[in-house]
Order: C-alpha cells, then structure tokens, then sequence
C-alpha cells in the first residue's frame, strides 16, 4: 500500500536544449562547481527523508495518509547509452526510525553539462538547467510522451527557478543555502464550491540544497468526476530533509 502511494513523482526533467544545437557537447561549458553543489554527485551520499504521502480512495471515498521515511544513496556510476557518465541512486523505505531499511526503486541521474537529468521508472525527467538565474524557464517534460494518456497529465510543466541562494526550513533541519524549482500549478475548479463540476488539481515543486540535493519535494496530482463518483481520486506526497552526509 505505501509504495503504490508514494509517487514517482517525482517526480522530474526535459528541457529543450536548442539555444545549444551549435555546439557539440565537448564545447559545452560546465556549470560553476557552485551550481552543481545544488545536487552533488558522489559514490555514498545519502539524503534521509520524513514522507507523508496521501492517497484519495474514489472507491470508498476515503483520504488515506501515510508516514513512513525514505532514504535516497548513490550507490554507483556507470555510462549511460549515449556514452555519458551517470550515477545510479538507490531508495530505501522505512515505516518507523527504529525499523530496519527496505530496498524500494532505484532511479539515474546524468549531468550533461547543461541540464541534470533523472530517469525513474523509465520516464526522463530535467531537474534542472545551468546556468542557475531566477526566473529562467524550461520544459522539464518534454522527453515524456505526454500523448499516452496514462502520462498526459505531464504535459507542458513550465519549470522555473525561484528563491536562489535563500535559506529553507525543512521543518527539521535549515538550510541557508538552497534554490526552488516550481514545476507546476493546474487548477480546475474546485469540487467543494462546485461538487457538480469536472475538477482537478496537478501541482509538484522542488528545493535543491547546496552540499546536499534535493531537500523538499511537494507534489499533489487528483481528479474529481461527479459523472462517476463525487470523490478525489489521485495522490500526493511531501518529503522533507532529515539528515544527510
């Protein structure tokens, strides 16, 4: 039940990288080491994660919340099928502090010298794009085949950099040094004012730490059709950073 629920969500990558089709990838300049802190790749690094994942049950029309913590690692590198070098992160899932770790997915992360790529569970998604400015924008989706309607709910998340270099409380731990990445906020009505009405909400964000990676993640993805069952059906999931190394 907990893995079903929590979300892959991640969540995350495809930005279009025609400003750069005239360079061949050697001439590419790599971000500032300042810029690649925001998600550093290293054999051993871990991230320790507080989960409260939410599944809305059209069915019994129910809102179920689960706690549970998830640890993400990199375990290894290897080189991806375009001859890249990658790092493979492997997550472990806990229900509570004095359980033992469970292996629960892998996913890979590629840092191409302009975008830092993520793949989970065969969708490539871009994270993030260099250089870092507020307000720049990207298409983190565009590698998913959106048409398929199993992942259109993906389509045309306009990513967007905010808050760079400002301090973040995870509600466990504070970081001074960290930039969000707002992915996306779709709002269709709302079934509480209007419970006749087709309504859904889609909305994700990210905040990447320096030093550390990923330290919060918020994402929520329902549907509600009065012409099947005035119920939510969907998920959603909060992570927030505990401790790291």
């Amino acid at each position: 039940m907990i893995r079903k629920s929590l979300p892959f969500l991640l969540l995350a990558l495809a930005f279009t990288v025609t400003m750069f089709s005239c360079k061949k990838p050697d001439d590419r300049p790599a971000p500032p080491q300042a810029e690649q802190e925001y998600y550093p790749l290293e054999k051993g690094k871990w991230v320790l994660y507080d989960v409260d994942s939410t599944l809305w049950d059209d069915t019994f029309c129910v809102e179920r919340v689960y706690h549970y913590q998830v640890m993400h690692r990199v375990a290894d590198t290897f080189t991806d099928a375009e001859g890249r070098p990658s790092y493979r992160v492997e997550t472990y899932i806990r229900n509570k502090v004095e359980d033992d770790w469970t292996a629960h997915s892998v996913f890979y992360v590629t840092n191409t010298k302009v975008t830092l790529e993520m793949v989970y569970d065969q969708l490539r998604f871009i994270k993030m794009v260099f250089p870092i400015n507020e307000g720049t924008t990207w298409q983190g989706n565009n590698y998913i085949l959106t048409k398929d309607p199993e992942y259109a709910y993906y389509d045309n998340w306009n990513y967007r950099y905010k808050s760079i270099q400002q301090s973040f409380n995870t509600g466990f731990k504070e970081f001074d040094n960290t930039v969000t990445v707002e992915q996306v906020d779709k709002v269709v009505s709302d079934p509480e004012v209007f419970p006749d009405v087709f309504a859904s909400r889609t909305s994700s964000r990210e905040v990447f730490a320096s030093g550390v990676g990923m330290v919060y993640r918020e994402f929520v993805r329902w549907t509600y059709d009065p012409a099947t069952t005035k119920c939510r059906k969907g998920n959603g999931v909060v992570m927030r950073a505990v401790d790291h190394n």
